[in-house]
């Protein structure tokens, strides 16, 4: 159980370091390039991503019910720790413009709106965990699917709960903390996230187990 902690939490530093890379690039494209850091590390690393739990209890069954519940707490933790640690730094001075952008985007939509956009997102990061399973770590294959992919649903804007959970943060720290709103994001991209990705895991599971 501590194990599976740390690795979650870890997980959450990771999304965290690509969220605050994309923050840091002025031009969002280019930021949303350098957002897959935090997926790489993820892979690399064996980090437990909430966004990869789901899909892959489905897909190996190799996650449970419990596994979701360490997965998206120790994200969290892990999201929040970077979003504090960059508060008390003159790095937030860097990102404080476009995060109250972006933050403010999904602190304030809607919540179907905010369920599809989580379901989306999930989407694309099912398929790139998958191929990123399939590929080995640090292959060309690997590198070039998941960062195609993860560009794809960053620059989007698609809502992802553990990139949230370090927006959210950081938003709290800088401009104040409008609990109602985090909550209500939280609740209805995790709710989308999982049903993005139990469904992908599903309608793929047997072409993925087939190619292994």
């Amino acid at each position: 159980m501590k194990e599976k902690f740390i690795s979650s939490i870890m997980a959450g530093v990771y999304i965290a370091l690509g969220a605050m890379s994309y923050l840091v690039i002025e031009n969002s494209l280019v930021g949303a390039t350098f957002f897959a850091t935090g997926i790489f590390l993820v892979f690399n690393f064996y980090g437990r991503l909430f966004t990869r739990v789901c899909p892959m209890s489905i897909v190996t069954k190799e996650y449970g019910v419990v596994d979701y519940i360490i997965a998206w707490v120790g994200n969290g933790i892990g999201a929040f720790l970077v979003a504090t640690i960059g508060h008390f730094s003159r790095f937030e001075g860097k990102i404080a413009e476009k995060l109250q952008h972006v933050a403010e985007l999904k602190l304030y939509d809607g919540s179907l709106s905010l369920f599809i956009m989580g379901f989306f997102c999930a989407v694309f990061v099912t398929y790139a965990v998958l191929l990123g399973k399939k590929y080995k770590a640090g292959s060309f294959a690997q590198i070039f699917f998941v960062w195609i992919l993860i560009t794809v649903f960053v620059y989007g804007g698609y809502d992802h709960i553990v990139a949230n959970m370090y927006y959210l943060s950081a938003y709290s720290w800088k401009f104040g903390l409008d609990l109602p709103a985090v909550l209500h994001n939280f609740f209805f991209v995790t709710l989308g996230n999982i049903v993005g990705g139990l469904t992908i895991g599903y309608l793929e599971r047997k072409n993925f187990l087939g190619q292994q």
